[in-house]
């Protein structure tokens, strides 16, 4: 009789077991696929209204939503200032990382972390990309009424002591980096303006004349000053694409033009270019919620409408996964001479 009824307490214990597990399991399950259930989620940005990275930011906000669960409502909060840096650190630092809120991130986080820059309160690579939806290479460009339309101009002008003057919004911004970049392989010498809080505010100093030109997304520009392309009101110099850009066919790229022994400043551009107005979840947050934000991502992507209104905004649809970005950042970091390069460029003014 006494085995029988242990006999029988193992089998209900196990059944309890079984019971307690299926339940959590039902929760868990429960807690994934509601936890945006007619939630409002937080879309950081970290640039002004009207700029680049905030056009891009709202196209991703406005189609995205279709593809989370629980048709939440994502609100946009623009946070500029010290290169995207104020977001960055906002999102990392929440106390309740649930999957309520995300950022961009620019190559800037990038470059800040290679100086070690005081402004910055993360840690890179604990960031939890969502993605990247854009083919953002940059282009480097002057207003033509200036005397620096070509690299050939801008050396004799260099020769007369004279330098374009390009608006930047930190000296760790790609603002800044892409026309140092320029400088050491082409043999240039600009002298670059720090400290806008966003694209606006630097397009309205080139078109005052306070400012020559600038470094700037191709998306970003065709996006917020097109027409500038089609009047002939810039010159385009060269794009980072390793390839000739079909937005802008009859500008050579930079590595189509560069000298014998520029491959380490090449490959310092395209390793921190895919970053650039990227989308972050900050540490914390559960796996399967990740995964649920990199799977609308991708979905999204393949979306008829999202691609016809970012080829309307002039935006190259190209998607990386979250966890391809992860793999490259920690790549990136492991990688000394790029992340010497770095360090060196983003601290000369």
């Amino acid at each position: 009789m006494k085995a029988t009824n242990h006999k029988y307490m193992q089998i209900l214990s196990v059944l309890c077991l079984c019971i307690g597990l299926l339940e959590i399991s039902t929760v868990h399950a429960q807690n994934t696929k509601n936890f945006l259930d007619g939630k409002i989620i937080t879309f950081l940005v970290g640039s002004s209204a009207g700029g680049g990275t905030d056009v891009t930011a709202r196209l991703i906000a406005r189609h995205i939503e279709r593809y989370l669960p629980g048709k939440p409502r994502i609100d946009v909060a623009n946070k500029p200032g010290a290169g995207g840096m104020i977001a960055a650190n906002e999102l990392y630092n929440l106390k309740k990382p649930d999957g309520l809120s995300i950022s961009t991130l620019n190559t800037g986080a990038l470059f800040a972390t290679a100086t070690a820059n005081e402004a910055i309160k993360f840690d890179l690579q604990k960031f939890l990309w969502v993605g990247q939806a854009f083919d953002d290479a940059q282009v480097l460009y002057l207003k033509t009424s200036t005397p620096y339309t070509s690299f050939d101009l801008i050396k004799k002008a260099n020769r007369e002591g004279k330098q374009p003057k390009m608006g930047a919004q930190a000296l760790d911004h790609t603002s800044n980096v892409v026309v140092k970049i320029a400088e050491q392989i082409f043999g240039l010498d600009f002298t670059v303006i720090p400290g806008y809080p966003g694209t606006p505010q630097i397009l309205l100093d080139i078109e005052r004349g306070a400012l020559d030109g600038r470094a700037q997304g191709i998306g970003s520009l065709m996006s917020t000053r097109r027409e500038w392309i089609k009047n002939g009101y810039i010159k385009i110099l060269a794009t980072s694409k390793r390839r000739r850009d079909a937005r802008v066919p009859e500008v050579a790229s930079m590595e189509e033009i560069a000298p014998a022994g520029s491959k380490g400043l090449l490959n310092a551009l395209y390793a921190g270019q895919n970053l650039a107005r990227s989308v972050v979840l900050p540490p914390g947050v559960p796996a399967d919620r990740v995964k649920i934000w990199r799977d609308a991502f991708a979905a999204m992507t393949k979306d008829e409408a999202f691609n016809k209104e970012a080829e309307k905004l002039g935006l190259e649809v190209e998607l990386i996964r979250g966890e391809e970005m992860n793999r490259d950042i920690e790549a990136t970091l492991r990688d000394k001479r790029l992340m010497d390069l770095y360090r060196m460029i983003s601290s000369a003014k």
